[in-house]
């Protein structure tokens, strides 16, 4: 027998045995397969969010009662099936249903973030930038509010500045008043199609106005406004994600479904 013959034999008598070894080792029972997925039924664990946005500095409004009946905060905010999940592009969905829980002084269910840093209307420069396509919007028209400068503290239930798609345009919306509906649109942009990336940014220099920029298809529209009196100097906070605005619900499947590709708020800490 030459060498190379002798060795290849070596070989298969160690496979051999090492078979045989593990066959008695284990009752003659083949290994115990390894870890398999869930069973139906079961929610496997949530992946994490894209990279590119940071759930840090966040609470999370979802449309599920809690203990007092109104909608369910998650803080700090976290993957919530089926409310805010990863997006295939490593974004994050997020999915409001027109029929669910709201917060205490909403009539209309919402999957939000809402920023947990407070900043003073009017002093120091604050930031919100966002990119956003709209996969599915309420069936009555009404839109989706999709990033806010919203009131906080003493006036948390205000809303103050909202960036809203309706009927295929994007417009910025600014409250006048803090008790009361009289507010003025700023027109952002126009033929907005879903399942079309856009990206729009909200910005508070400082300086006594506001500034709000859109972009679609590479055309980009910048609309500045001035901070109404009654808000300057007030306590305020970013919101961003799918607060929908169905008045006239069109059953379990109608809401809104988004998907944020971007989402950043500067500065991050109070």
């Amino acid at each position: 027998m030459s060498r190379r013959q002798w060795l290849a034999a070596a070989v298969a008598l160690l496979v051999l045995a090492g078979g045989l070894w593990i066959g008695l080792g284990t009752g003659g029972r083949p290994p115990a397969p390894g870890p398999s997925a869930p069973p139906a039924g079961t929610a496997a664990p949530p992946s994490p969010p894209a990279a590119g946005i940071s759930l840090a500095g966040w609470k999370l409004s979802i449309p599920e009662e809690n203990d007092d009946g109104n909608a369910s905060t998650i803080e700090p905010a976290a993957i919530t099936a089926p409310w805010m999940t990863p997006a295939p592009d490593g974004g994050l969905m997020f999915w409001a249903p027109s029929q669910g829980a709201t917060t205490k002084n909403s009539d209309h269910p919402r999957t939000e973030l809402n920023s947990l840093t407070n900043f003073k209307a009017g002093q120091g420069t604050h930031t919100l930038d966002a990119s956003v396509t709209l996969l599915q919007v309420p069936q009555d028209g009404q839109g989706i509010i999709l990033g806010q400068i919203h009131g906080a503290d003493d006036i948390s239930s205000v809303p103050y500045v909202m960036v809203r798609f309706q009927e295929g345009q994007l417009k910025v919306v600014i409250k006048q008043v803090q008790d009361g509906n009289d507010h003025i649109n700023y027109p952002l942009l126009d033929n907005v199609p879903l399942n079309s990336p856009f990206d729009f940014t909200i910005t508070d220099p400082g300086n006594g106005s506001l500034a709000f920029s859109a972009t679609l298809n590479g055309s980009t529209r910048q609309v500045t406004a001035p901070i109404p009196a009654e808000f300057k100097g007030a306590t305020v906070r970013f919101q961003a994600g799918d607060y929908q605005q169905a008045d006239d619900p069109a059953g379990a499947q109608d809401g809104g479904r988004v998907i944020f590709h971007r989402l950043d708020q500067q500065p991050t800490t109070s």
